[in-house]
């Protein structure tokens, strides 16, 4: 075998700069994430090959693992004194984190800590301009921007002629085989009467425009006034709504169809609407508040049991708000007399576990083991706490890079 024999010279002459960018790439991939953002300092080479799409392509197919063992919390957008800020509500440190940098970036820039955020997928959040009115039906120019609260990315898209109440859903796609990321925004004005089909429109950030389509649904379908005021639940690729009727409609903003309705549980109470739609552990799941508003009311949570072979409702918990237990005295007292206003969502993991509003205050409870806790009290109700302020939000293996408008490029 012949031995390849470097001088002393040459080696003292050789530095890491001197390797090709496939190989430098390769070597910084390898490092621990925070090392990875250190060495975006060290000089503009590495940090522009490190800020490269390409190389978050790299380190997602090199760290891939399931949506499901990421790190991953309930963000509550609110207002405090005049400015937003949001609360996350694990315990982890990197969210703890996450959640102060971002206050202290609306603190730092006023001009944004009054914009609304509308919609989630993984880690990017969708949001409009502050003249934006939410719930109003006049017809206005919405400005959306898609932000990445992480990296502080953000991209403005083309202004979209639309009521201010209209139904909004944001999802968001990853092609490891092609490299590359994809998100879509899709828009349903709300109508008033049933319907078989509907105009939507459909931004795609594959062309950086706007498009109008006109989307079929099944007979009598007729969304909800609350369903109206949430986004659309990102699941298995498709936004899922629920109609007037208690059955859940998904739509592909990819192909403009409806591709699937799921039909309500059969226990599913006919005078009670769905309380929350949501995705817990990778499942759907949908619940219903029950009983008159007080000590005896009920809660009924379904979990989609989706199958190749079968695909069906099951009544996972029920429970009496008037069983449950906390250290804290107050809280139980506040489950005995006073009126559940709204479940903000689930657990994005912990099938047990479930947020909700009780007075001024977010609240955790353990539905298998009946105990509650608290997760921060507000001091003062507000009706935009209502589960339109909450969202999912996953801490991916890096942050996702947004994909620039093709108009800009």
């Amino acid at each position: 075998m012949d031995v390849v024999r470097c001088s002393s010279s040459l080696l003292q002459r050789l530095s890491i700069d001197d390797l090709p960018d496939c190989l430098l790439i390769e070597i910084l991939s390898q490092l621990p994430l925070k090392s990875i953002f250190q060495c975006k300092c060290v000089s503009r080479r590495w940090c522009s090959l490190i800020s490269a799409p390409s190389f978050a392509y790299i380190v997602h197919r090199l760290r891939s693992s399931s949506i499901l063992q990421r790190p991953s919390t309930l963000l509550i957008s609110h207002y405090t004194d005049g400015v937003r800020k949001v609360l996350m509500t694990s315990e982890e440190p990197e969210f703890k984190s996450l959640a102060s940098l971002i206050n202290q970036y609306y603190i730092n820039n006023r001009s944004v800590s009054l914009d609304i955020v509308h919609a989630s997928c993984h880690d990017l959040l969708l949001c409009t301009r502050k003249e934006l009115k939410m719930f109003s039906a006049v017809v206005c120019d919405a400005v959306y921007y898609v932000l990445n609260p992480i990296t502080r990315q953000s991209i403005t898209l083309p202004p979209l002629r639309r009521p201010s109440n209209a139904k909004i859903g944001f999802i968001f796609r990853c092609y490891h085989d092609q490299q590359q990321f994809s998100y879509r925004v899709m828009c349903i004005p709300k109508f008033e009467c049933e319907s078989t089909e509907f105009k939507v429109d459909i931004f795609s950030s594959d062309t950086g425009k706007w498009s109008e389509s006109i989307v079929s649904c099944p007979p009598g379908f007729h969304f909800t006034d609350s369903a109206h005021s949430c986004a659309g639940v990102p699941y298995q690729g498709l936004l899922f709504w629920w109609s007037l009727d208690g059955h859940l409609v998904g739509f592909d903003p990819y192909t403009s169809k409806c591709c699937r309705v799921i039909y309500k549980p059969e226990d599913f109470a006919p005078n009670r609407r769905i309380q929350r739609l949501g995705v817990c552990n990778g499942a759907l799941r949908i619940c219903q508040l029950a009983g008159p508003p007080f000590a005896d009311d009920e809660l009924l949570v379904w979990e989609l049991k989706d199958h190749d072979t079968e695909c069906k409702w099951s009544l996972e918990h029920k429970v009496y708000f008037n069983q449950m237990g906390a250290e804290n005295p107050g809280l139980t007292e506040c489950l005995k007399h006073i009126s559940i206003e709204s479940l903000l969502g689930y657990h994005p993991y912990d099938r047990d576990v479930v947020y909700l509003i009780l007075a001024t205050m977010v609240v955790s409870l353990n539905l298998r083991r009946k105990t509650v806790e608290m997760v921060c009290d507000f001091q003062r109700p507000s009706p935009f706490y209502k589960a339109v302020n909450v969202f999912d939000f996953v801490l991916p293996c890096w942050p996702t890079p947004i994909p620039s408008s093709p108009l800009k490029e």
